[in-house]
This record gives structure tokens, C-alpha cells and sequence, in this order.
């Protein structure tokens, strides 16, 4: 008898890959519907919080919804300016930047030569793109930057209706389970541990940027303000994302101050992630919720397949809100644990 049950559960793991696959095939379809939902979904369980304090002070549901709308789309108004003034100063001085870029690879070239090595081993020029690419790209990326598209309003009208929809939410399923409490509980749990990652996880990223911001502007590096979006953006994601925000801002600073800048920019990019990602976030958490580096690699690879740009950035606060889920019930528990970096970060 337990070969056949062997072989049930084997055709249920296929049945259920193959129903996983043709589901994020499915959302990749209509990425471009389901994108701006996923955005506003993110900014109103960020908000949530906010929200809920406000109400626990006596502010009124609707007016406190009012206030956080407006203080988002503040943000994302002042965003899209300081991105496209960024850009556009970039795209003004990108021959500027590539000649000293080219300068630079010159002095390398010639010290490592210095130190003996072969000279057929040096590449000659470094390969750049062109500078009428560059500018034309930047220019592109300003004009795009400088515009509240209809996509950007969908999300911020998604994002007020599911602000409203959330002091609902409780009574709701309430009604809908009213026989099972244990569901319920389990439920509220899980969405108090999502607001939570996500609140902290968002407040950390701010801090992040801020102090990067800050930190390049008073080293002298240009653009800290692109900068600091970018590093603040892609603290999402753990590890790679914040080597991938240091390498154009250390570059910049190389280029545009010299060793000594680059230095600088390096420390502060390793001394705000440790103090911020490996010391206040994971207090402010109570307990770390990391994720295995290959569950990471997979996550950018398979949300950024399914959504695109927006997968990519949000792939881990997805991957973190469906390990969540997994914790959340013990059927599904090892899953979690297998996610996690290490065994002791899923509670029991």
C-alpha cells in the first residue's frame, strides 16, 4: 500500500509545479493590469500602520486615509522631480563623465603595467557606450521621470481604496469564518507579522536612502540624491541590492573626486548597511527574517521574470510575505524553514 501513496503524493507535487507555473505565467500576461495593483497592495500595507495610529489618536477613518494619500503622492511628486533633475544634470555632463572615465582607466592601465603586468594582458580602452547613447538614454529616462502617468494615478487610487478597505478587514473575516477561530487567529497573525516586515522593512529603507543621500552630499560626490533613492530602493534586497546601489555612486566618486572620495563613499555604504541592515533592523524586527541566498537569487530571477522592473524590486518583500504564510500554518511550516537562511529563524 505505500507505493501507491508514494506515487499519489509525487503526482500531486507535479500537478501542483505545473499549477504554479501556469499561475505566474498567467500574471506575466497581464503584468502590466496586475503591476500598478502590486505597487498600491505594498504602499497600503506600508501605510497601515501610520493608519491605525492615527485612528488609535481619534482621527477619523476617512480623513486619516486623506492625509496619508496626500502625504504619498507628496512623495512621489518630489520623487519624480529630484529623479529627473538628476538625470537631466547627467545626461548634460555624460562626455564629461566618460573622458575622465577614459583618464582614469589610462592611470590604472599604466600603474599595473608598472608592476609588471603583461601588457597584452591589459585591454587597451575600456568599453563604454557611446556618448550620444548615453545622453539620448538619460534624456529619455528624464522626460518619462517628469510625467504622473496614468499608471502612476492607478496606483495611487488603488492605494486610497485599499487603505478604506482595510479598517474593514477584520469584521470581514469575522463573518466569513465564524466557525473557525483558529483560522482567524492565524490570519490576523499572519497580517500583523506582513504589516509589520513591511513597515519596518520600508522605514529602515528610508533611513537608508536618507543617510546615503546625505552622506555622498557632504563627501561632494554628484547626484546624492539619485543615489539615495537608489540605495534606498534597493535595500529590499538583501546583499545584492546594496552592492548593486554602491558601484555607480563609488564610480562617481572616483571620477569626479578621486581615491580618496571613492574611499569614503565605500565606508559609508558598509557603515550605514551594517548599522542599519545587521543592527537596528533586526531589533526594531524583534527576531531577523532572513532568507537563503539561493531562495534570493531565485526570488529576483522568478518575480522579475513574472513582473518585470517592479518584480525585481519587490521580489523579496514577496518572497518574505508567502514565507509568512508558510509559518502561519503547520502543514506548510517545513517549507518555510527550507526559505529561511538558518532553522532557528521560523518560530515554532
Amino acid at each position: 500500500m505505500r507505493k501507491p501513496q508514494m506515487a499519489l503524493t509525487s503526482w500531486h507535487w507535479l500537478v501542483g509545479a505545473a499549477a504554479l507555473v501556469i499561475v505566474l505565467a498567467g500574471l506575466q500576461a497581464v503584468s502590466s493590469i496586475v503591476n500598478p495593483l502590486l505597487l498600491a497592495a505594498f504602499l497600503a500595507i506600508a501605510s497601515a500602520t501610520p493608519l491605525n495610529w492615527m485612528q488609535q489618536r481619534g482621527v477619523p477613518g476617512p480623513l486619516a486615509v486623506l492625509v496619508l494619500f496626500l502625504a504619498v503622492g507628496l512623495v512621489f511628486f518630489l520623487l519624480f522631480n529630484a529623479l529627473r533633475g538628476a538625470v537631466e544634470t547627467m545626461a548634460a555632463q555624460a562626455p564629461q563623465y566618460q573622458q575622465q572615465l577614459g583618464s582614469v582607466f589610462i592611470q590604472v592601465r599604466e600603474y599595473l603595467m608598472e608592476l609588471g603586468v603583461p601588457e597584452e594582458a591589459i585591454p587597451e580602452q575600456i568599453p563604454l557606450p557611446a556618448v550620444g547613447t548615453l545622453t539620448d538614454a538619460a534624456t529619455t529616462l528624464a522626460g518619462g521621470l517628469g510625467q504622473f502617468t496614468a499608471a502612476t494615478f492607478l496606483v495611487l487610487l488603488a492605494f486610497m481604496f485599499l487603505l478604506l478597505e482595510e479598517s474593514t478587514l477584520p469584521g470581514k473575516l469575522a463573518v466569513a469564518f465564524p466557525a473557525s477561530r483558529r483560522a482567524r487567529v492565524r490570519t490576523r497573525r499572519f497580517l500583523r507579522a506582513v504589516d509589520r516586515y513591511i513597515f519596518i522593512k520600508s522605514a529602515t529603507s528610508t533611513l537608508t536612502g536618507i543617510v546615503i543621500g546625505v552622506g555622498l552630499w557632504l563627501i561632494g560626490v554628484d547626484f546624492p540624491v539619485l543615489w539615495g533613492i537608489l540605495a534606498g530602493l534597493l535595500n529590499f534586497i538583501p546583499t545584492v541590492g546594496s552592492f548593486i546601489a554602491a558601484v555607480p555612486a563609488v564610480a562617481v566618486a572616483l571620477v569626479g573626486g578621486g581615491l580618496f572620495d571613492a574611499v569614503l563613499a565605500v565606508a559609508l555604504y558598509v557603515a550605514t548597511n551594517v548599522a542599519i541592515g545587521s543592527v537596528l533592523e533586526p531589533r526594531l524586527m524583534g527576531r531577523t527574517l532572513g532568507l537563503s541566498p539561493l531562495v534570493v537569487l531565485m526570488s529576483l530571477m522568478i518575480w522579475g521574470w513574472v513582473f518585470g522592473p517592479v518584480g525585481m524590486l519587490l521580489s523579496i518583500p514577496l518572497t518574505m510575505i508567502a514565507k509568512l504564510a508558510l509559518e502561519a500554518q503547520p502543514e506548510t511550516r517545513w517549507i518555510a524553514v527550507m526559505l529561511s537562511d538558518r532553522a532557528d529563524r521560523v518560530e515554532g
